[in-house]
């Protein structure tokens, strides 16, 4: 199932779909003021909104963050998500995360993975509320500050 099938949104005014051609300006607007995201060119951002696995939300028509992921066999993979400075703390990372995962165990996803810098705790408390949970660590993965990534996984049926 294409993401662009399917608009999410709620009282707020924020809704979740597909991303299309025209969002990748806002997006590379977004990823300028968000270092703490992998800082992506443009070609790479319409191949990925080509793909079928990358969402944005929107306030008003207005694109105010995005999550672009891949699907290999039964895994999920984050590869990158920022949201507009002006709009954090609102809840709109955590509609895009639960887009992206509600639209992965279509195809029957088991897993979904992401490295996240090891100094985002925001970022990394927002995955572990959807149930990621670290499973690794990535030394030096970063650049532009030199940093650790942290990895994070979820599983479709935890063990207990």
């Amino acid at each position: 199932m294409h993401p662009r099938a399917e608009t999410h949104g709620n009282s707020s005014g924020i809704g979740v779909r597909g991303m299309a051609r025209p969002d990748v300006s806002a997006i590379l607007s977004i990823l300028g003021e968000s270092p703490e995201a992998s800082a992506w060119p443009e070609d790479s951002l319409l191949e990925s909104g080509s793909s079928g696995t990358a969402w944005v939300a929107e306030h008003e028509g207005i694109v105010i963050g995005f999550l672009i992921g891949r699907a290999a066999a039964d895994e999920f993979e984050i590869l990158n998500a920022a949201v507009a400075r002006s709009h954090r703390r609102r809840g709109i990372a955590t509609q895009l995360v639960a887009a992206a995962l509600e639209w992965s165990r279509r195809p029957g996803t088991q897993r979904a993975y992401l490295e996240v810098r090891a100094s985002n705790e925001a970022a990394i408390a927002l995955y572990k509320r959807h149930g990621f949970s670290p499973c690794g660590r990535r030394s030096r993965y970063y650049q532009d500050p030199v940093e650790d990534a942290v990895i994070l996984s979820w599983d479709r049926n935890p063990t207990l």
